[in-house]
């Protein structure tokens, strides 16, 4: 009989199909999955991290005060200190979205960049207001070296029996650490990110204002998978909108455990059913499904992409 882990959030291994192997060479974006909705956006002069989330506590661990795990950020997101990080941003400040990114900022004396509740948890481990960049529920854009994000005013998927989990803001400075429970929503983001030659859209909850998305295009979408079905037409809207080339799956990971111990998926995840998708509405775009950490290397002016080949 299978371990509980696996009964619960059955093992999940990429199809090789859908990671077409590459050299790197030439790349204008280089993106790198960190489980659940995080990633490590990377440009010729900047790198940038979206709602990092790699300490994973166990089951039992969630419903305790929450501790980043400094060990597994040296690991997965600081490579042991040879990766110079310029910010980190933060679509919505639920705790797997924002739990690790102030100790991340702290370690990497980078910029934390997120709406009034992330920037309260930022000052909440002692972040200087230098480093807290807060963004307008209305949305605005920053620039880090050569790459510039629009935050896009968003929802939040209705992914717990039809409700947003956790909804409200964290106002005042919290004292940490804190449980699941008390990392508000605080509004939600789209994050449109362009480096030079690539265009990238994270959408890091399951819905969307489709208004705030007019006349915009990505050529690389990164959609949560999580609640996608509780959002009418979800996909079919995201990719009409942003007409992308390559769309990538994100948040359909079990984050109850370790990075290393393998792919799961979360309940009622189908990533055979969201690839058919993409393909029936955008038959000329790729999809790629990474495992934890493979660069995908997108190369300018065209975005089909490319896990970078081992060795």
């Amino acid at each position: 009989m299978k371990p509980l882990y696996e009964r619960l959030f059955p093992r999940f291994r990429p199809k090789r199909e859908l990671r077409p192997q590459g050299s790197g060479v030439g790349w204008g974006a280089r993106i790198s999955w960190l489980g659940t909705a995080g990633f490590i956006i990377e440009s010729r002069e900047a790198t940038v991290l979206i709602d990092p989330f790699v300490t994973r506590p166990g089951l039992p661990g969630i419903v305790k005060p929450f501790v980043p795990d400094e060990a597994a950020i040296a690991r997965y997101v600081l490579g042991n200190g040879r990766r110079s990080i310029d910010a980190i941003l933060c679509g919505h400040s639920h705790y797997d979205h924002v739990a690790d990114a102030p100790r991340i900022a702290k370690l990497a004396k980078a910029k934390l960049v997120g709406s009034a509740s992330t920037c309260a948890w930022g000052r909440a481990e002692g972040l200087s207001e230098d480093q807290l960049v807060r963004i307008p529920p209305a949305g605005a854009v920053v620039r880090f070296g050569d790459i510039e994000v629009r935050f896009v005013a968003s929802r939040h998927g209705r992914i717990a029996f039809g409700r947003v989990p956790f909804p409200g803001e964290v106002r005042a400075t919290p004292s940490a650490p804190k449980r699941i429970w008390h990392y508000r929503m605080g509004g939600a983001f789209g994050l449109l990110i362009r480096a030079p030659g690539v265009s990238i859209y994270h959408n890091g909850s399951a819905d969307l204002v489709d208004a705030e998305l007019e006349g915009e295009q990505a050529d690389v979408l990164l959609a949560c998978l999580a609640g996608r079905k509780g959002t009418e037409n979800y996909v079919g809207r995201l990719v009409s909108a942003l007409s992308p080339k390559l769309v990538v799956p994100t948040h359909h990971d079990a984050f109850f455990a370790p990075l290393e111990r393998g792919l799961h998926l979360l309940p009622g995840i189908d990533v055979e059913g969201f690839v058919s998708e993409v393909f029936t509405r955008v038959p000329d775009a790729a999809v790629i499904t990474p495992d934890y950490e493979e660069p995908i290397c997108v190369p300018p002016g065209d975005a089909r992409g490319s896990v970078l080949a081992e060795g």
